[in-house]
């Protein structure tokens, strides 16, 4: 099974489009598979400043290594990374806002954050 054919599996129920319509509007977008024990359990996809992350089912944690790994290049690149939410999860949003992602915005479906430092340093303990 490709990446794409795992994000789309993850995605299928929740969107009103065709695979080849999801598929299209990947276009731009760099697609990082998360690993772990050799098993791919994630995605981060990238676009100039905005990030999203997709999980494909196994349960496992994000560690400090790997919110550094792809927040800070895209921090260091653009200053700050974007991301939204859906409004009804609420989970998913108390996690962006533990890292450190600010409100800066809605729409009829999304919560849209932004996250101008990363969430630890030498300095800032990382709350999760």
């Amino acid at each position: 099974m490709t990446i794409e054919d795992l994000l789309w599996a993850a995605v299928e129920k929740m969107v009103y489009i065709t695979r080849e319509q999801y598929l299209a509007s990947l276009a731009g977008w760099s697609i990082h598979p998360h690993a772990v024990d050799g098993e791919i359990v994630g995605a981060v996809l990238t676009k100039g400043p905005e990030l999203h992350f997709c999980t494909f089912g196994r349960p496992w944690r994000l560690t400090r290594a790997d919110i550094r790994r792809y927040l800070e290049p895209i921090l260091t690149e653009h200053g700050r990374v974007e991301t939204k939410t859906p409004k009804d999860d609420a989970r998913q949003l108390r996690f962006n806002k533990i890292l450190g992602f600010v409100e800066t915005g809605a729409d009829e479906f999304f919560v849209h954050l932004t996250l101008r430092r990363l969430p630890f340093s030498k300095d800032t303990p990382c709350l999760l």
